[in-house]
């Protein structure tokens, strides 16, 4: 039985096959740049976090499309990670910006 281990890529080459996918994908909503983060689950499963930072909306449907051409490439070199992206539209607020505020 072959491929019983879990492969899980460099961040250097997760972004080598992640960046060229949001630019090409995300070119129409006016891609401006991207993070990429290793993370887990809250039951410690390893993920890769991706934020596409970008000036208009995009659609669910473009979002499930980019992060499927995301998966199928990363299993083409075997690391079978779960993926979470987002591309917040330009209104969104940031993670950094969502701590405790006063409120009248």
């Amino acid at each position: 039985m072959a491929g019983l281990r879990a492969v899980y890529l460099a961040p250097e080459e997760v972004e080598k096959i992640v960046a060229p996918l949001l630019k090409e994908d995300f070119a129409a909503y006016h891609f401006r740049g991207k993070s990429i983060q290793e993370d887990e689950t809250f039951d410690g499963d390893p993920i890769i976090r991706v934020r596409a930072e970008v000036g208009e909306a995009v659609p669910a449907a473009q979002l499930i499309q980019t992060l499927t051409r995301i998966h199928d490439a990363l299993r083409r070199q075997n690391d079978e990670r779960l993926v979470f992206l987002s591309a917040p539209g330009p209104n969104a607020v940031s993670p950094e910006d969502q701590g405790d505020e006063d409120v009248d």
